[in-house]
């Protein structure tokens, strides 16, 4: 989980603190730390953070309404599970949203040497094996490509998107292969550096609907979660 500097409740408005909870969530998805299934249980989230079961279920109401949570009769928020169907429908949206912003980076260069750097760390990863850190390290060099074109309504979309992929890979023990590989991101800023608008998105395109297609169908093991260890960088109170 990324460490996060302590935050004092009589220091942030009620918006801030729920957005402050909201993205501890979904980073702790991001990561890996709550697998789909795991159940939210109020009091040690409570307890973590810090707030009131009322600041809760107001960030569990907005993770829901974003399909990242279900919020199910007797058992209250779990991570939320998919479907094929569901599945599909996710990566088709995350392609239709990045193929479509991707080409407004056309011929931009400032961020180039930033996305180059994680690609290179992305590599390396790779290379040791180090599949949760390389998953968590792709889905941040989407983000940052997204967040270069300095839209934060998009960005915000991606970013929720992105942890729902999180969840679906979740899923899976591993990968049929490395398909989100630093390879097919080098060729997308290849393509961006020349300037190839139509080029980058036809990359995009391949590439997240080519890991759509071979992601396996076996769920991963749940494990219990200490939600007071996970989340104790960002209590609020």
């Amino acid at each position: 989980m990324r460490a996060t500097p302590k935050i004092w409740q009589d220091e942030l408005s009620n918006d801030e603190i729920d957005a402050r909870i909201h993205l501890s969530i979904i980073n702790a998805i991001l990561d890996h730390q709550l697998p789909p299934g795991t159940r939210l249980v109020e009091a040690p989230l409570c307890e973590a953070f810090g707030v009131t079961r009322g600041t809760l279920r107001r960030v569990f109401v907005k993770l829901a309404h974003e399909r990242v949570i279900d919020l199910q009769p007797n058992r209250g928020a779990v991570i939320a599970m998919y479907d094929g169907k569901e599945a599909r429908e996710v990566f088709e949206a995350r392609i239709i949203l990045e193929a479509g912003s991707i080409k407004s980076l056309a011929g931009k260069r400032k961020a180039l040497p930033e996305l180059r750097e994680l690609v290179r760390e992305e590599h390396a990863l790779r290379e040791q094996g180090n599949w949760g850190d390389w998953i968590r390290l792709s889905g941040e060099f989407h983000m940052k490509l997204s967040e270069a074109n300095q839209n934060t309504i998009v960005s915000a979309y991606l970013r929720t998107l992105i942890a729902r992929t999180s969840l679906l890979i979740g899923l899976y023990e591993k990968p049929k292969r490395n398909s989100c590989s630093a390879d097919e991101h080098s060729a997308i800023l290849d393509a961006i550096e020349q300037g190839d608008a139509e080029r980058a998105a036809r990359l995009m395109e391949h590439h997240l609907g080519e890991y759509a297609s071979e992601l396996l169908t076996e769920t991963s093991q749940r494990k219990e979660v200490d939600f007071a260890k996970l989340f104790s960088p960002v209590r609020v109170a």
